[in-house]
């Protein structure tokens, strides 16, 4: 069982946070390419809620991968009540085997999940395999250039983030990065993530041939542009942004 299977129905819950909407929808659509008539997978896709809206926002076929079964099944459940004509599969991206190359590959909070660097090679050499020549890659992942040093909470925003084994001088490379995500009656649920170096990821692109690796920045909705509330998310990130590209011809 993965660590999601326990909190499916949770997790799906917490896609409706107020942080989702202010920050990492407009995060990720400002990166996006235009997607009418793109096909696209959709890599870690949950309980396809980013599937959903690329298909929403004009992509003309997406494929969600989730390791979950019952992130997948919640995922088809929302397909069955409301058919968008994505197609879901149950599987371990690192594993997965694209039937043929997409536009886009979206990679919402995959890869800081890879528990060794060969497991990290192994997504990327997935995603670079899912992808057409010329196609991109756009993501999330925790926060490389701010990891967790215990002296900040986002408790506020309903979530908080902390190291599983506190260090001194940070944590090392391969550490667990906890989330503890905050519910309106006051519980809370977690998972863990896993600790890499910004080189560490930057010299996994390139061994993969993927390029111009970007480390983008979060976008405010316009609507919360004067809403100090948002000051502590964005003057340090819990997550970053980021995109690459297949170079055409290889």
């Amino acid at each position: 069982m993965t660590q999601y299977d326990a909190i499916a129905a949770r997790y799906r819950r917490s896609k409706e946070l107020p942080f989702r909407r202010a920050i990492e929808r407009p995060s990720l659509f400002g990166i996006l390419p235009d997607l009418r008539g793109l096909s696209a997978f959709d890599f870690a896709c949950g309980e396809g809620h980013y599937s959903r809206l690329l298909v929403e926002a004009g992509a003309a076929s997406v494929t969600g991968v989730d390791l979950s079964p019952a992130m997948i099944a919640l995922a088809r459940q929302q397909e069955s009540r409301a058919p968008l004509g994505i197609r879901y599969h149950c599987a371990d991206v690192s594993r997965f085997e694209p039937a043929a190359p997409a536009d886009l590959v979206v990679a919402m909070y995959l890869l800081h999940y890879a528990d060794s660097p060969r497991t990290l090679a192994r997504f990327l050499e997935v995603i670079r395999a899912a992808l057409k020549p010329g196609g991109r890659l756009v993501g999330f992942l925790d926060n490389v250039h701010e990891p967790p040093d215990g002296t900040r909470s986002w408790a506020k925003y309903s979530f908080d983030r902390f190291c599983r084994r506190p260090r001194p001088d940070g944590p090392r490379e391969g550490d667990a990065i906890v989330y503890r995500m905050i519910e309106p009656e006051g519980s809370s649920f977690e998972f863990e993530t896993v600790f890499w170096k910004p080189a560490t990821y930057e010299q996994a692109f390139r061994a993969a041939g993927l390029e111009a690796l970007r480390w983008e920045t979060l976008r405010l909705h316009p609507s919360e542009r004067d809403n100090p509330f948002w000051d502590d998310y964005l003057a340090h990130p819990p997550a970053i942004p980021f995109t690459a590209v297949r170079p055409d011809g290889r």
